[in-house]
């Protein structure tokens, strides 16, 4: 939900939460109870977290000077077979052996 600001002309300015269909352009001070002009601020625009901003950051840098790696680093797993697939396995599964239907069944671990 928005928060919107107002000033009263007794007291000082004060945050309000509410829906944008609510909103009006003055609004009852909690302090005093006089009413308020609401003041026009610029948006309260969202953030994103530091990881994001990380790998944005990171994308960038590597558009204009990417990184050539010549092996797979340490730490990772090896890559699966190629011809790894959620249905047949590590292997294929010839045509006769296929169980009918549209969609074959899961495999079962």
């Amino acid at each position: 939900m928005p928060t919107y600001m107002y000033r009263c002309s007794e007291c000082d300015e004060f945050d309000v939460v509410q829906p944008m269909s609510a909103s009006t352009t003055t609004h009852q001070c909690p302090a005093c109870g006089k009413s308020a002009r609401r003041v026009f601020t610029a948006p309260a625009l969202s953030t994103t977290s530091g990881a994001v901003t990380r790998a944005t950051d990171i994308a960038a840098a590597s558009s204009e000077a990417p990184q050539v790696v010549r092996s797979i680093p340490s730490g990772t797993t090896p890559p699966r077979n190629p011809r790894w697939s959620p249905f047949t396995g590590a292997s294929p599964v010839p045509a006769k052996r296929r169980t009918p239907g549209p969609y074959q069944p899961l495999p079962k671990l």
